[in-house]
């Protein structure tokens, strides 16, 4: 399967997988990647999800060949995909890390952009060619962005379609951690397990209160940040925690 989900303890694993076409994505291959994000989601088990490559891209965006074939209402039907996985991403209450494992360009860049956090590989290339080909974004990425590295870097990014490597997208705040191209997967891991271990609540309300005050005023965002930690200590899992703190601290 192209799409490939594997619980490996309570972290999803989600591998696309066509190294034929730089794991480049057609309407069908969309649709199982939503799915498969819907499905680690939707699992009681899973406490956090990563989503990487096989081979030398982690996707190079739009299958191309597929896309110069498509009628309008197909290539808007792809551009509703890229939109949805966005918002499944967005609204999942637990966080997800993209695994950059080389390139990531167009919507496969958008894709690594919808993830909570981006870690790379350390011969990954990131770029957006959209506007050498006479695109422009459609995966929430003028939104997602100049969020991430800052309006000046977005637009730099997007109308030069210069693509860069992993060390400067760490420079800039595209990616946080750099890893040997062979540390990838385990440097990934690490990450995932130690924020499945946290409570769930938290982590949920964390990603929840930066969601709403990207567009709330300061003082909606205190207001809405205080109900969201308020829910947090009445969580049995934040209890629990505290008190094995607090024990600890005894001994």
């Amino acid at each position: 399967m192209a799409i490939r989900l594997e619980n490996r303890g309570a972290v999803a694993w989600i591998t696309i997988d066509r190294p034929e076409v730089l794991n480049a994505l057609d309407i069908p291959h969309l649709e199982a990647l939503r799915a498969r994000v819907m499905q680690a989601a939707g699992d009681g088990e899973t406490a956090a999800v990563v989503i990487t490559g096989v081979g030398r891209a982690f996707s190079v965006g739009a299958d191309i060949k597929a896309m110069d074939r498509m009628t309008d209402a197909e290539f808007q039907a792809a551009t509703d995909h890229y939109q949805t996985l966005a918002a499944a991403l967005g609204d999942m209450a637990k966080p997800a890390i993209a695994a950059v494992n080389g390139y990531a360009l167009g919507g496969g860049l958008e894709i690594a952009l919808m993830c909570d956090l981006r870690i790379a590989a350390a011969s990954a290339r990131l770029g957006l060619p959209d506007a050498e080909l006479g695109f422009s974004p459609s995966g929430g990425l003028t939104y997602l962005l100049p969020r991430i590295v800052g309006e000046g870097r977005a637009k730099h990014l997007l109308l030069t379609a210069e693509p860069i490597d992993a060390a400067e997208a760490e420079r800039i705040g595209l990616v946080t951690v750099v890893a040997e191209d062979a540390k990838l997967a385990e440097t990934a891991m690490s990450l995932a397990e130690k924020l499945a271990g946290c409570p769930r609540t938290g982590l949920a309300n964390t990603k929840r209160g930066l969601a709403a005050s990207r567009d709330a005023g300061f003082a909606d965002a205190l207001a809405l940040e205080a109900e969201l930690d308020a829910a947090c200590y009445r969580d049995k899992e934040t209890r629990a925690r505290l008190a094995a703190f607090l024990a600890a601290r005894r001994k």
